[in-house]
Parts: C-alpha cells; sequence; structure tokens
C-alpha cells in the first residue's frame, strides 16, 4: 500500500522542536500564530481522532487542536479545544513538546500536549461542535486509533510529538 502524498499546491512543512520558553518568545517577537494539539489517550496504545462527516472529506483525521487565545497557556488551550472539539471534558495536561513550523512565508508555533481520557470513554461517538469560530456547527466522528499508526493527515505536522508521547507512555522522562 502506498504512503498518502501531499496536494501538489501545498508547500512542504518543515519544523524546528524548541524548548516552550523559546517557542513562546518567538512566536510573540515575531507576531506568529500559537496552536495546541491535543493527544489524547484512553490506553497506552491508543490515540483519540477524529474526522469531519461528509461535507469536508479533505480535512482528513485530525487531533484535537486549535489556537491559543489570549493569556492561555497550552495546556489551558488543549483542554478547551479537547472539549469543543470531543465534548470530553479531561484534567492533568502535559506539555510535550513546541515546534516551530514554517510553511513557504507562513510560520507559527505548535505546542503538543497529551490528556489522559478516562477507561469508561467509548471507543467511537460523534460531537457537534457549539463553541469555536470556526468549528461551531460542525459534526466530528470521534474514535480511538491505534497509537502507533493513527493514519492522521500527513505533511501538517499532527504526528511530529508522537515519539514523545511513547517515551511518556513507557515511563521515561520525556
Amino acid at each position: 500500500m502506498s504512503s498518502p502524498t501531499l496536494p501538489p499546491t501545498l508547500a512542504p512543512l518543515t519544523g524546528t522542536p524548541l524548548p516552550l520558553a523559546a517557542a513562546r518568545a518567538l512566536a510573540r517577537q515575531h507576531g506568529l500564530r500559537e496552536r495546541v494539539l491535543a493527544y489524547v489517550t484512553r490506553q497506552p496504545d491508543e490515540l483519540l481522532v477524529f474526522e469531519h462527516t461528509a461535507e469536508y472529506p479533505e480535512a482528513g483525521l485530525q487531533v484535537p487542536a486549535g489556537g491559543l487565545e489570549p493569556g492561555e497557556t497550552p495546556e489551558q488551550a488543549a483542554m478547551r479545544e479537547t472539549w469543543e472539539e470531543t465534548g470530553l471534558h479531561l484534567r492533568g495536561p502535559v506539555l510535550l513538546a513546541s515546534w516551530h513550523w514554517q510553511r513557504g512565508e507562513a510560520g507559527q508555533v505548535w505546542h503538543y500536549v497529551w490528556l489522559a481520557a478516562p477507561p469508561q470513554t467509548p471507543d467511537t461517538w460523534s460531537h457537534r461542535v457549539t463553541q469555536g469560530e470556526r468549528d461551531a456547527g460542525l459534526t466530528f466522528l470521534c474514535r480511538f486509533a491505534p497509537r502507533h499508526s493513527p493514519d492522521l493527515t500527513p505533511g501538517h505536522g499532527q504526528e511530529a510529538a508522537l515519539p514523545t508521547l511513547q517515551t511518556l507512555l513507557q515511563g521515561e522522562s520525556p
């Protein structure tokens, strides 16, 4: 089976990992948008993913993500975005990594955060988004996928901190 390729109009995404303080300073200094991506696990070998309903097939498979609001930490944003996009109220966020991403002339800083879902979280569910300026009214189809091969949409950097998550879940320091 061949791996998915990027659409020809999408410039390659290049990234550099940075310590949190340096990433936040870079974003402030250059006016870069800060985003958060939440890796939610229920079991160590599972990762929460979602896809849009049929009206947005090009969005592909994603993890909860979105922009930081003014005054918000990456950890707070991860809990908020996870609630907005999946309906899960989770606590105890763990910052995994921060990256500076560049696609052509556009740059952003992304923070990757881990959240643990309780064991009784269902295998699959749909969630209608009621918050968020761009997602309100959309329905997301949520499910747990194998963490080692979640099939996230390629070329968007969503998988960048999965090795750090694996290290953490194996009981080592990230």
